[in-house]
Order: structure tokens, then sequence, then C-alpha cells
């Protein structure tokens, strides 16, 4: 018989072939329908790199001030009865700093394949097959905020200070109240958001429909990286005075009743600081997608004259493995996952090591030469 020998090999590099257009429904790689003891390798290489750098810088000074008076009232050497009030003072001083350095680092993945099937069908006997298949996907993440922040407020309210001297009468003094309140609010300061998306795409792998006494291989690596860094710093301080004053009043030498009746104060201070220097990572799952239905058909049709149907066994975490049908040889491996078509990369060493064991044990045993006969001393 003619030997016939074809070679194909083919170098993807950096999204050459898995990075398609967007919108792209999947991605093939498959081994077909090439003739006996032909021998076919195809290599593919995909490399994705994302590298994100936030980072934010906040100076934010408040400066408050509020001076209200309604004292410092006079009256002196007055005939007759002297009366004095004043007014009620209300002051609300709020400083809100919210929502301050926000970092969203969202990684949904490039969404350009939905699917990449990996298939090795319908190719002749003693033909030799490998697909050798790496995914390698980088994320590099540096997130980093500053915030100095500078709340001062300062609040001054007299309705006292006031003065009835030397009258001829009767004296009444009645000053207002005074109610002061003041807020202070830091809220949502220095915050980093990394709600990592799936980057991995799902990959179908069959072995499907060889001639008898093929070799077919697949070999997957997926190396997958994800580098994290988040720094946050805050200085905050806030600063709150107030200098409230109904009283210090004075009423002397008056020939008459003195009545002297100092207002209320209510004074309010709130400083809240909420949610400063947060940083918040969400891993993606990691999820391994098993051929559906016990491997796939032979891309582009049926299965080849000649060739048996696939079969399905069970899979004991209740998905379906996929076995080879017809005669022909699988070798498969993976690295860092088991394919439910070629089990364990161990297995695979312990049965070689345990055929190479064997026929070793029969070349000793048939094909060496006969021991010769026992000699005794007489």
């Amino acid at each position: 018989m003619f030997k016939k020998i074809f070679r194909s090999t083919i170098f993807l590099l950096a999204f050459g072939l898995l990075v398609s257009p967007a919108g792209a429904a999947e991605t093939v790689i498959s081994i077909t329908g090439n003739g006996g003891s032909s021998q076919n390798t195809v290599e593919v290489k995909a490399v994705s790199s994302i590298t994100v750098q936030q980072s934010n810088d906040a100076k934010i000074t408040n400066k408050v001030s509020t001076d209200s008076n309604t004292g410092g009232n006079q009256a002196l050497s007055n005939t007759g009865d002297t009366n004095i009030q004043t007014g009620s003072i209300s002051n609300t001083s709020n400083i809100n700093n919210q929502n301050i350095n926000t970092n969203v680092a969202e990684n949904k993945g490039c969404g350009c394949n939905t699917n990449t099937i990996v298939a090795i069908s319908g190719n002749g006997s003693n033909s030799v097959s490998n697909i050798n298949l790496s995914l390698t996907n980088s994320v590099n993440i540096s997130q980093e905020n500053s915030a100095q922040i500078t709340n001062n407020s300062t609040t001054n309210a007299n309705t006292g200070n006031n003065q009835a001297n030397n009258n001829n009468g009767g004296i009444t003094i009645k000053t207002g109240n005074i109610t002061s309140l003041t807020a202070i609010l830091n809220k949502n300061i220095n915050h980093n958001f990394d709600p990592q998306g799936n980057n991995s795409d799902p990959v179908q792998i069959s072995i499907n429909g060889n001639g008898n006494g093929s070799t077919n291989s697949i070999v997957l690596f997926f190396g997958n990286s994800l580098n994290y860094i988040s720094n946050n710093f805050a200085d905050i301080k806030n600063n709150a005075i107030q200098n409230l004053n109904t009283g210090n009043n004075t009423a002397n030498n008056n020939n008459g009743a003195v009545l002297i009746a100092t207002g209320n104060i209510v004074s309010v201070i709130t400083i809240g600081n909420e949610n400063i220097n947060g940083s918040f990572f969400n891993p993606p799952p990691t999820q391994i997608i098993p051929p559906p239905g016990g491997g796939n058909p032979p891309v582009g049709g049926e299965n080849p004259p000649g060739a048996q149907p696939p079969t399905s066994g069970s899979n004991p975490s209740g998905g379906s493995g996929s076995s080879v049908g017809g005669p022909g040889q699988v070798l498969g491996a993976a690295i860092g996952n088991i394919l439910p078509a070629t089990g364990a990369y161990w297995i695979l060493l312990m049965t070689i090591l345990a055929i190479t064991m064997f026929l070793a044990g029969g070349f000793l045993r048939f094909g060496s030469d006969p021991s010769p006969p026992f000699a005794y001393a007489v």
C-alpha cells in the first residue's frame, strides 16, 4: 500500500484564531477526513492580556463660619420702666462629602467567542493526529485611592450681653433661645470594586470515528493569571466649634424691680464617617463544560462510512463523558484538567509502563537463549 504522508502545521499566536471579530458564534479546530497513515498536527496558542490601572487623588477642604447676634443691647439712665427682649437664633450647618474616589474595574471577558470545538474525527487507519491547544489569560488590576478631607465648622450665636443700668423704674431683660445644629457626614470615600467576569469560553473536545490503528492526542493547557492590587489612604479631619451665649446680662443701680430671664440653648453636633476605604473583589467562577451527549460528531456532517457511532458513559459528577467509536487507538492528555474522553494523565503513564513491563517479560521468556544444563560434581 502506497504510504501517503500529509503534514499540516498551523501556528496561531496572540488571538490569531480564538479571538475572532465580535459576534463570532464559535471557533472550530479540527483534523478530519485525512487518508490512511497520514500525519497531522495543529498547534494553537492564544494569549490574552488585560492591564487596568486606576488612580484617584482628592483634596477637599470645607470651611463654614456662622455669626448670629441679637444681643449686646443697652438701656442706660432712663426714667420709667425698661424692657429689653431679644429675638431667637436658629443656625443649621451641613457638610456632606459622599462618593469620593470610586474605581470600578469590571472585566466581562472579550465576548468574541461563545464556543470552541476541538475535534479529531474521520481519519484513516494508522494515521497520527495531534492537537496542542494553549489558552492563556492574564489580568493585572491596580487600584489606588488617596483622599484628604478637612471639615471646619464654626458657629457663633449671641443673644446676651445686654445692659440696663441706672434706670428709674422696673427693669426686664429677656433673651431669646439659641438652636444650633451642625452635621458633618463623610460617606463612601475611597472604594474599589472589581467584579470579575468569566474570561474563558466553553471548550468542547471530541475524538471520534478514526480508523484502525490510528493514534490521536489532544493536549490542553489552561493558564489563568489574575493579579489584583488595591491601596487606599484617607486622612479626614473634622473640626466643629460652637460659641453660644444667652447670658452675661447686667442690671445695676436701678430704682425698681429687676427681672432677667435668659433663653434656652440647644446645641447638636453630628459627625459621621461611614464606608471609608473599602475594596470589594469578586473572582470569577471556574467551570469545566464536558462535551454534550458523549462526544461530538465529525465537523461538517455525519460519521464517515464504516465508522461506528460514538457511545456515551456516565460521569460521577452528573455530566456525561464520551468514548471513541471504532477500533482506532486514542492517546489523550490534558494539563491541569481531565478530559472525559481520555482519563487522567497518570493513568496513561501507568498503562504505558505496564505494557512495557509485559513486553520485556515476554522477551526474556521466549527470546533469550536456553539455559545450560546443571552439572553435578562427583
